[in-house]
């Protein structure tokens, strides 16, 4: 038998994604699912609680409260919508928890006397704090129930720096209610701490003991697998508008801290010219600057998400074939196991090995041979499903991942394969005789999950070796 390829990652190291999410489009089949209206119920309420909470907050004074703790005094805010957001996003996602939040936070600027326009930008300071949150998570690929020391590690550091990175729209909010310095610090302090305090004593707690209960629970709920990550992209464009929404919050929040200080028309500096002209002028420079440092940020960014984006997908393609190689696997495999479990169906895989090709190599050149395989990959295409996903696994190797199948369906697509390779040639030569080519394959298939993608390729590698063992050009089932 021929040796055995590398190992790929088992399904264990393929479940350390982090947070999973699913768009809030999923709703749409809400009228046809009993089990989503569940999630859906469950969702405005915590919609309407974020609200009520969010109005309290400004009504019983929540903002800034003076605490002592360790023999210091503490100004700590308490804001119900932050702890629920922060598990609506770990558990649903980020538009689950945006919706909620924003509402919220418009509803307890309203109710404390900020003008509309001003109460609807200020509300993006939450919906901010939580993306930044998740996102982080996502990225470093933290499991949101804390089940190792670097997830709590990670959990931690993201939180602080969303908290304390949201907290800027706190210079709104100080320069809308006309606070002075002393109380504009009180509430900005009590923002920051307030939102770590309840991350660490309600969050953290509620994610450790219940995360992965509620988590199974409401994947049982719907019928897509979750998602597990974005692209490179779309993480550029989300930290660029954060910054941009944030930077004009700041911006507007200065801008209104000094029109409210009352100054004399004929103020003047020290050297004698008019102090508001200059202020003025200072304030315009402030957002040019603040302008151009978050477009060029975007912009450098952008180039280098893109970059990156095209460098993953390239190293997952194999630049011959033009089909996906072995790099990419692992990634599709976990990605069908999940949806063909989702659907009560089946997966099988194939392993496929081209019939004397080296012979072919050795009379015709290793050009002719590029261009065989090459030809070989777009008859496989021809013979397989829109579903079906074919890989170049090394030199005449190819492997064929067929989901959503059942164990008597897989069998035959191997035989079409087989079929379309040996009906005409693939290469038609000039002055040579055409180049035709016959394919050894093993098949395997699985209806039980999880399953293991390194078992699986050497049940089909094994039958393969066992369909060239018996004369070569069949098909021969593991």
């Amino acid at each position: 038998m021929r040796p055995r390829s590398p190992e790929l990652r088992p399904p264990q190291a393929l479940a350390e994604r982090g947070p999973g999410w699913w768009p809030l489009g999923e709703l749409a089949a809400a009228r046809a699912s009993p089990r989503l209206r569940r999630v859906l119920w469950i969702w405005l309420a915590a919609l309407a609680l974020s609200v009520a909470t969010g109005i309290l907050n400004v009504t019983q004074e929540w903002n800034g409260l003076e605490v002592r703790l360790f023999g210091l005094d503490f100004a700590v805010t308490v804001y119900p919508p932050f702890v629920i957001a922060v598990l609506l996003a770990l558990w649903l996602g980020p538009t689950w928890a945006g919706i909620p939040i924003y509402l919220a936070n418009l509803a307890s600027a309203l109710a404390s006397g900020m003008p509309l326009a001003m109460s609807a930008l200020f509300a993006l300071a939450g919906v901010i704090e939580t993306l930044m949150l998740w996102g982080s998570l996502v990225m470093v690929r933290a499991d949101p129930d804390l089940r190792r020391g670097r997830d709590f590690g990670w959990f931690l550091a993201a939180s602080l720096v969303a908290a304390t990175t949201a907290s800027l729209a706190a210079i709104l909010w100080n320069s809308s209610h006309a606070l002075d310095p002393v109380a504009g610090q009180r509430v900005w302090r009590g923002w920051v701490i307030g939102d770590l305090l309840q991350i660490v004593c309600v969050v953290l707690p509620v994610l450790a003991l219940a995360g992965p209960r509620a988590r199974g629970w409401l994947d049982r709920q719907f019928v897509a697998p979750p998602r597990h990550e974005f692209t490179y992209t779309h993480g550029v464009g989300l930290i660029v508008a954060a910054f941009a929404v944030l930077g004009l919050v700041v911006f507007l929040g200065v801008h209104q801290a000094l029109a409210s200080i009352e100054i004399a028309l004929d103020a003047r500096t020290a050297s004698g010219d008019l102090l508001l002209p200059r202020l003025r002028e200072i304030i315009l420079v402030m957002g040019l600057l603040s302008t151009a440092l978050i477009v060029a940020a975007g912009m450098f960014s952008t180039a280098l998400a893109r970059l990156g984006e095209r460098q993953r997908r390239e190293a997952q393609v194999d630049s011959l074939s033009g089909c996906l190689n072995r790099r990419g696997f692992a990634e599709q495999f976990h990605r069908e196991a999940e949806r063909s479990r989702r659907l009560g169906l089946g997966l099988g895989v194939l392993f496929l090995d081209l019939d004397h090709f080296k012979a072919v190599n050795d009379r015709h050149g290793h050009a002719v041979g590029d261009r065989l395989l090459e030809r070989v990959a777009r008859r496989i295409e021809t013979a397989l499903r829109e579903t079906d996903l074919l890989f170049r696994w090394g030199g005449e190797e190819f492997v064929v991942l067929t989901p959503h199948s059942r164990a008597q369906e897989v069998a035959p697509i191997a035989e079409r394969v087989r079929e379309a390779l040996e009906r005409s040639p693939l290469l038609e030569m000039a002055g040579a005789e055409a180049v035709s080519m016959t394919v050894s394959i093993g098949v395997t298939s699985v209806d039980r999950f999880p399953c293991d993608a390194q078992e699986l390729v050497a049940r089909a590698d094994a039958a393969c070796y066992e369909a060239k063992r018996l004369g070569r050009n069949r098909v021969v089932s593991a």
